[in-house]
């Protein structure tokens, strides 16, 4: 048992940072001084806010001794605003020489923009409506051994930019069709029709509204 003076509550300030991803809304709490991973408070003391509106907190975790990560799902768009409070103090909530965490009160989370990464398309000729651009900046669509044609999209965010680009000159089409997906999100190619580059390198820009994406490039090859 540590003496009593160090269970005593601890005031100091802990940074709030969160990040949007798909359906979900991952918080990130990091504290000033190392602290006590063999406990971690009930998810219930956590009370979050997404738009205004109280959301559970439904998973946390240890990620370091100075980083806590909370999770709140079933945001399906990526929000504005989002604050988190705790409802302290709380023996499971302390230093790693056993000082309690003081309550803080409502308090605005930073957002950290999306990790972007790349992926590549070459499955074909069959359409493709489901690919998933979940932090994605690049498609890659590589046609060396077949076409591959793209109807839909999903996991695509408010604001979210991508820029489709073939990667070889075969004869095999890069296909892009308008307005025709089964997925979650559409392509909607400016001149309102399918486009195709075949035996040449090109690519198109897509700017996403959360629910469709839109052809920003006004391509030259239609």
């Amino acid at each position: 048992m540590p003496p009593r003076n160090f269970l005593r509550p601890y005031a100091a300030l802990a940074a709030i940072e969160h990040m949007f991803d798909v359906n979900h809304v991952d918080i990130y709490l990091i504290f000033k001084f190392p602290m006590d991973q063999t406990v971690k408070p009930a998810d219930a003391k956590w009370i979050c806010e997404v738009e205004e509106v109280t959301e559970d907190v439904t998973a946390s975790s240890w990620q370091d001794e100075f980083t806590l990560l909370l999770t709140v799902a079933g945001i399906a768009t990526r929000p504005t605003k989002v604050t988190i409070e705790y409802d302290g103090p709380d023996s499971t909530l302390r230093t790693t020489w056993f000082k309690q965490w003081e309550p803080w009160g409502a308090i605005l989370s930073d957002e950290i923009q999306p990790v972007i990464s790349s992926i590549t398309i070459s499955t074909g000729p069959a359409i493709q409506n489901n690919i998933n651009v979940s932090n994605v900046s690049i498609v890659f669509i590589d046609c060396s051994a077949n076409s591959v044609l793209i109807a839909g999209l999903t996991g695509g965010i408010d604001g979210q930019v991508i820029s489709m680009a073939r990667t070889c000159a075969s004869a095999n089409g890069a296909v892009l069709l308008h307005a025709q997906g089964t997925s979650d999100q559409d392509l909607l190619l400016h001149a309102g029709m399918g486009e195709q580059l075949v035996g040449e390198y090109g690519g198109w820009v897509f700017a996403c509204n959360g629910t469709d994406w839109y052809d920003c490039s006004h391509s030259k090859h239609v």
